[in-house]
């Protein structure tokens, strides 16, 4: 009877141990992406915490604390194999990033061996919500997904993914939002700066440095992983899309060898 109920017991133990991550909603218990609904960056960060709990594609990296205190946190993910590989996959990519002294066979051998590392970043104006609210539902995707073509995809890629790059903000944002909703006031602007001393200007500060938060995700990208590609969500206002591409590519075809 004993090893009957320690054998049930352990089945389940496995089983839970096997199950999928529950969805952001799940989580939460909202509806993500709703009308109306928002998550504030501390949900979101305890999301991302259940999903590194409950899956072996992700991986939570803490960058340092925000202008007022706050973790910031960056999610990676990627195929199971890439994840038990990921130091060897970061030495690869930093040496790819300043390939000289290296052989044209020695960077052929590290491209093939190596991961492309790419970079996404959400929600430096706080204002433009929607992608601190999308990561949670997008990471969940690739964390659960079992078909080919995802599982092709996470064999190739390892996503560096940070919810928001203005955490602080963000939650002014969405505390602000959740006061007046219902209101006359509901949908207003922030009669405040969503970020200590610079505002909306933070998108501005990458030749600068100044702001805490713009230090943290420089360490990560010059430091840390050095990825091949850096995409940063921002959220289309009344006047169309605006798509930006920098030369970076072209720039550093010329450095010396």
């Amino acid at each position: 009877m004993k090893r009957a109920f320690l054998l049930t017991a352990i089945l389940a133990l496995a089983a839970a141990a096997h199950a999928a991550p529950p969805t952001p909603s799940q989580f939460l218990n909202m509806k993500v992406g709703e009308d109306r609904v928002l998550a504030d960056y501390r949900q979101i960060a305890s999301y991302f915490g259940a999903l590194e709990k409950g899956s072996p594609r992700v991986k939570i990296e803490t960058l340092g604390k925000t202008t007022l205190g706050e973790p910031m946190i960056m999610a990676v993910i990627s195929s199971e194999a890439n994840m038990k590989n990921l130091e060897r996959i970061r030495e690869i990519s930093r040496r790819l990033a300043d390939p000289r002294g290296l052989t044209d066979a020695q960077i052929d051998a590290l491209v093939h061996e190596g991961r492309t590392v790419a970079l996404v970043t959400c929600n430096i104006h706080s204002s433009e919500i929607a992608s601190s609210q999308m990561a949670m539902e997008w990471a969940y995707a690739l964390v659960t997904a079992d078909d080919a073509e995802t599982k092709r995809r996470l064999d190739n890629v390892v996503l560096l993914l940070v919810p928001s790059l203005n955490p602080d903000g963000e939650t002014m944002i969405t505390d602000y939002y959740r006061k007046y909703a219902g209101t006359k006031y509901e949908g207003g602007r922030l009669p405040w700066l969503y970020h200590h001393y610079v505002g909306h200007d933070n998108n501005r500060d990458w030749f600068m440095l100044t702001q805490i938060e713009t230090k943290n995700l420089s360490h990560a990208i010059y430091q840390g992983w050095h990825p091949q590609i850096f995409v940063d969500e921002h959220q289309m206002g009344s006047n169309g899309a605006r798509i930006f591409v920098m030369p970076a590519g072209t720039v550093c075809r010329t450095l010396p060898q």
